[in-house]
């Protein structure tokens, strides 16, 4: 049985990287919680600390980082520091492509994984790339574990209609999203969780963004762990807010 904990939480949008780490230093007592709780993963939202509504590639690109950079690095002192695994989603920059991105490290701090949303949502189009490969699996002391963003989770979708995994076993997904959907839980998770024999954490954000006149309404938010059986578990969540759900699960 491990522990699994996913982050909810309301960043805000931000503008430079000093607003990420701000962003960041938010999270400090949700991330206390998931620690006191024994955590041996905790997942972040889909673009956890920059918030989502870009407007163009002009106002992503000046929150965006490379795959080790300065958000990694908080990343890696704190798998280390609590021994256990961290996914979080970010705005990765390669040359002059843009990507929504998700990375997994160990609790060593080494880089396991890195995956880019393949299918595409809202605000996505008007900055980012789509990638064209599915997401990878990397073998860990929890299992076969691997890192799935948002819409990447339904097969209703043209780049996962398919199976995300064509037959790879996984254990343990990491599932960062934004994700403002009508019913709670999805039936997407539950879905994904039971076709692939896998536990599912999904960290999701909550509440109003504006940028500029634009505004997205994220609703209360909704974060679960499901079981490989297709069984949700919400303990300590709180609609609306931030808060830690945790559920001890067999992988």
């Amino acid at each position: 049985m491990s522990i699994l904990t996913a982050i909810q939480y309301k960043p805000r949008l931000a503008t430079c990287p000093a607003d990420v780490s701000d962003n960041f230093r938010r999270c400090g007592s949700l991330v206390s919680q998931a620690g006191d709780l024994g955590a041996e993963m905790i997942v972040f939202p889909e673009l956890a600390f920059t918030g989502y509504s870009f407007l163009s590639w002009e106002d992503a690109v000046r929150v965006a980082e490379r795959h080790n950079g300065p958000t990694f690095q908080r990343m890696v002192s704190m798998a280390k520091i609590m021994k256990c695994y961290v996914a979080w989603g970010f705005v990765e920059v390669d040359g002059e492509t843009l990507y929504n991105a998700a990375s997994l490290v160990g609790p060593d701090g080494e880089l396991l994984l890195t995956s880019r949303k393949m299918n595409l949502w809202g605000n996505d189009f008007l900055w980012a790339t789509p990638a064209d490969d599915l997401p990878g699996v990397v073998q860990t002391e929890l299992g076969w574990m691997s890192v799935v963003i948002c819409r990447d989770l339904t097969d209703k979708v043209p780049k996962t209609r398919n199976g995300v995994f064509s037959n790879r076993k996984v254990d343990l997904v990491a599932a960062p999203v934004n994700w403002s959907g009508t019913g709670f839980p999805a039936t997407d998770w539950m879905e994904f969780a039971q076709n692939n024999s896998c536990a599912l954490v999904v960290a999701n954000r909550w509440g109003m963004e504006e940028n500029r006149s634009f505004q997205h309404d994220f609703g209360q938010g909704g974060s679960v762990v499901i079981g490989k059986d297709g069984k949700p578990h919400i303990g300590g969540l709180k609609f609306g807010d931030d808060s830690v759900v945790a559920a001890m699960i067999d992988l």
